[in-house]
């Protein structure tokens, strides 16, 4: 009796481990983001994805010839290319490319670029001025720019 009691509290803890486990998701490994604390400054590009609605895609079905195969009719993927440049705001100074500089030269060297180029801003430790500073700069320079962290 002693025996069938230990076995039967023993099942009872494993079946309670695995329903734990499987409610939580396992253990928790491979489940993160992968947010690297590197400091590119270089250009990179990366590539958006945007699908057209069902309306959109049942109003060019309806306009279409009767050939017209169910893969047409399906929502389009639209890839559009960016290009970004990294600028990072640390305390009251601006990184751009590896090198320090001021507002004025910061602008001049992103006002060089393409029309197309997006700023990404970074922050390390920036005080509140200089990073206002630089998104009303961008602003009014009409460059586009995001949060690098958002």
């Amino acid at each position: 009796m002693k025996k069938f009691l230990a076995i039967m509290i023993i099942l009872l803890l494993v079946a309670a481990i695995v329903v734990l486990f499987l409610l939580t998701g396992g253990l928790g490994f491979g489940k993160g983001k992968n947010e690297g604390s590197g400091t590119d400054s270089g250009t990179s590009s990366s590539a958006a994805v945007s699908e057209a609605s069902d309306s959109e895609s049942s109003v060019e079905s309806s306009e279409e010839s009767s050939e017209s195969s169910a893969e047409e009719s399906a929502a389009e993927t639209v890839i559009e290319e960016k290009t970004y440049v990294d600028v990072t705001v640390s305390e009251n100074s601006y990184l751009y490319q590896n090198n320090a500089m001021d507002l004025d030269a910061l602008l001049a060297e992103l006002e060089k670029l393409d029309a197309g180029v997006i700023v990404r801003i970074g922050d390390q430790n920036a005080s509140l001025k200089a990073y206002e500073d630089l998104t009303a700069a961008l602003g009014e320079k009409n460059i586009t720019f995001e949060d690098a962290d958002a």
